[in-house]
């Protein structure tokens, strides 16, 4: 509304600031007078060393005046924009805005347009409260309607982003309002954004009216719970809900202020902070956050998240969650203890990846989940070209914030780079994030990732591991249609990856996975996986695959210890504690083997292989009407798959529903002759309707076929009928599985 210069005051020698009244466009003037009049005489009345002091109001030719303190220093908004301010200083900040208010709330003043813009921060760390153009009377309610129209209609007076509720719904306000845009106003500084931030001014109002702010714990590390608290309490929708005056906000800043300096100085805090730090021994690497929906930042942020689990799993004496696990928290608004409980680990690593012109700019923060204390907090940067040593500067930092005796040997593999082509590990990334979506589409845009990654970099041996286990599973597994030479393919890129690099933990449980699942090589597949464990002991995924080849083979003790420390590492892993239940099952533990695929259910209710498990387990525990029940919707979801119905054939024979078994048998014939179905899905019914020779011919050639899950005929509940037959023993002898 006006314009400000630099002056002099010739009588005392002093130098002021002078807003003069700018011109206004036609018909506006009456009513900007009397505002410029307004903001004088109201701010002239309160005397408070944080709000700028009027000197005098004046007309000079029909031009209206008023003198000013000079304030020299940064306006909030300039400050801003550099990036969030550390909690501590925001906390001063807060005190002396609300001590202000305060001041100005007594003396009947409200000033309705609190916002960075409009508070000057000094060298000294001081702040003044400037320009009190649309402050009323409490009480005005002549004032009322300026909260939001001007004399042209539409036009918002104030600043949309720090307006309250009330404001925004063009209500009554009173000194209340300010409190919010107080509270909008150090959230900002404290996270670097503003808490209701709309694509429109629109959306803006909506969203203040509306939303709830992103947790602050998420966007600032290291902000205590207490400033959130007292932040979101400021940001109430509801006024009656929101502190009643800005005493209450000073009275709380300083209990905090207090609370926080006397945690700082007392020894015997820091004591026990060291102590504490000693007996980390379980992680869990939270998902880092990104401030835009900015695609490429995202990729990049799941791919350090990754590549720090991965890391930090090599080491012998620390319990790592897996990947799996961690990114159901991706997009959670989560506190550190909650993680603590659910994951039953002793700290988590939380952090937030942002771009910076051209560097990447990485905030995190370590903290004892026991009590939601910091053991560690740090910002880091990197050149965009250079995302792979901000991995690594991380990985040392949290390795020794943990107190972690490393070996010269455990260092080396917390820097080794598996690539050094940015290029070739983004597309990497991209692979791993595709396979674990266990659809045909993934698995071919996995196999374009991995491709893609080897042609930048022909040395690049964790890709190659990554290409194996996709054409191994595409090879093996029965839910998906393989390609010619997918098992040859997957066998030389895992030989690939173990030639480029012996000590790659994954290059050899790819390989032993090939082993397993396509060369029946049990001797073989075992001394893989054992040599990968030997390396990274704490990768959940090889622990799951030895776990499968124990239970192939009948080690049902060894099976169970392996999959539950599997399990133990990636607790949220869908197929993890699906396998956990069907290893229980081969053992013949049906009631175990039901709560597990139940609790796993639990976690997604949509996981089609726990259903399908769960099937198969009922159907063992004679509860065949739920057995159906569980596996009918499945044929729906995968087209009829062949081992869908294989599977309810067998458990329609078992039930006694002969004449629907047998209508499966002839569909699955029928698609066999198509190359649509094997001899395994067909034996599977037979054994359900109690054809024994047929079923173990069927049998016979699916072991002549090679077909994938012949690897579990050892164990398998549902060919139980057929172990007393001659021609089925010989078959288990001929396998290696007697």
């Amino acid at each position: 509304m006006g314009q400000v210069f630099l002056a002099e005051d010739p009588d005392l020698g002093r130098r002021v600031a002078v807003k003069v009244l700018a011109p206004g466009g036609h018909g506006e003037g009456d009513d900007r007078a009397r505002r410029f009049v307004q903001e004088a005489r109201l701010a002239s009345a309160i005397n408070h060393p944080n709000i700028a002091q009027i000197f005098e109001i004046g007309d000079a030719d029909g031009v209206a005046y008023i003198v000013m303190e000079l304030v020299e220093g940064e306006a909030l908004s300039a400050r801003v924009l550099r990036g969030p301010i550390e909690w501590a200083p925001v906390v001063d900040i807060g005190l002396q805005l609300f001590d202000a208010l305060d001041e100005a709330h007594a003396r009947g003043v409200v000033h309705r347009d609190l916002k960075p813009a409009n508070v000057i921060l000094t060298a000294r760390g001081h702040i003044k409260i400037l320009d009190f153009g649309l402050a009323k009377r409490v009480g005005d309610e002549t004032a009322h309607s300026e909260t939001r129209l001007d004399t042209n209609p539409g036009l918002i007076l104030g600043t949309v982003s720090y307006m309250s509720p009330e404001q925004a719904l063009g209500r009554t306000v009173d000194t209340r309002t300010d409190i919010f845009s107080a509270g909008v106003l150090l959230y900002e500084l404290v996270t670097g954004r503003l808490p209701f931030a709309g694509a429109t001014t629109t959306d803006t109002l909506d969203r203040i009216v509306h939303a709830q702010p992103d947790s602050i714990a998420r966007l600032s590390y290291g902000a205590p719970i207490e400033l959130e608290r007292i932040i979101r309490k400021a940001l109430e929708k509801d006024a009656a809900r929101r502190y009643q005056t800005a005493r209450d906000v000073v009275v709380d800043l300083n209990n905090l202020k207090r609370d926080s300096d006397s945690d700082l100085k007392s020894p015997g805090a820091v004591r026990a902070r060291r102590r504490s730090s000693k007996a980390v021994d379980s992680l869990a690497v939270l998902p880092l956050a990104t401030a835009t929906a900015d695609a490429e930042i995202d990729y990049l942020a799941d791919g350090i998240t990754e590549g720090l689990v991965d890391a930090l799993s090599q080491l012998p004496k620390l319990k790592v969650m897996a990947r799996s696990t961690v990114f159901r928290y991706k997009g959670r608004h989560v506190d550190a203890q909650t993680v603590g409980r659910e994951l039953g680990v002793r700290a988590v690593l939380l952090g937030r990846l942002q771009r910076v012109g051209e560097r990447i700019v990485m905030r995190a923060e370590l903290v004892d989940a026991t009590d939601g204390s910091q053991l560690w907090g740090g910002q880091l940067q990197r050149d965009a070209a250079d995302v792979l040593a901000l991995q690594e500067d991380l990985a040392q930092e949290v390795a020794e914030q943990l107190r972690l005796r490393l070996t010269r040997d455990e260092r080396k593999r917390l820097h080794k780079r598996h690539t050094q082509n940015p290029r070739a590990y983004e597309a990497y990334m991209r692979g791993r994030f595709q396979l674990a979506k266990r659809t045909d589409e993934g698995f071919s845009k996995a196999v374009e990732c991995f491709e893609a990654a080897i042609a930048v970099d022909a040395g690049y041996a964790l890709a190659y591991a990554g290409l194996a286990d996709c054409y191994t599973l595409i090879g093996s597994a029965a839910y998906v249609e393989a390609p010619a030479g997918a098992v040859e393919k997957a066998r030389r890129a895992a030989e690939r990856a173990i030639d480029l690099d012996d000590q790659l933990a994954e290059a050899h449980s790819a390989l032993g996975f090939v082993r397993f699942r396509i060369d029946w090589d049990w001797p073989a597949a075992e001394a893989s996986f054992t040599r990968a464990l030997e390396i990274t002991p704490g990768n959940a995924s090889t622990r799951h695959r030895y776990a499968l080849l124990l239970a192939s083979l009948g080690r049902h003790d060894e099976a169970i210890a392996e999959i539950r420390r599997a399990h133990e590492l990636d607790p949220l892993s869908l197929i993890i504690g699906t396998a956990y239940g069907r290893i229980l099952q081969f053992s013949r533990r049906y009631t175990e083997a039901n709560v597990q695929l139940r609790h796993t259910l639990e976690i997604d209710p949509h996981f089609l292989q726990a259903h399908f498990d769960l099937g198969m387990c009922l159907a063992q525990l004679g509860q065949f009407t739920d057995a159906i029940a569980e596996i009918e919707p499945l044929l729906e979801a995968t087209e009829r798959r062949s081992v869908m119905l294989a599977v309810l054939g067998n458990i329609c024979g078992m039930a006694g529903a002969l004449d629907r078994a047998r209508a499966i048998l002839r569909e699955l014939r029928e698609r066999y002759t198509h190359g649509r179905a094997t001899t395994a899905d067909v034996g599977w019914v037979l054994a359900g309707l109690g054809e024994i020779d047929e079923a173990v011919s069927c049998f016979e050639r699916a072991a002549d076929d090679r077909d994938g899950l012949i690897v579990y005929l050892k164990v398998e509940p549902m060919v139980d009928p057929l172990r007393g037959h001659p021609r089925f023993i010989a078959l288990m002898r001929r396998l290696n599985l007697a």
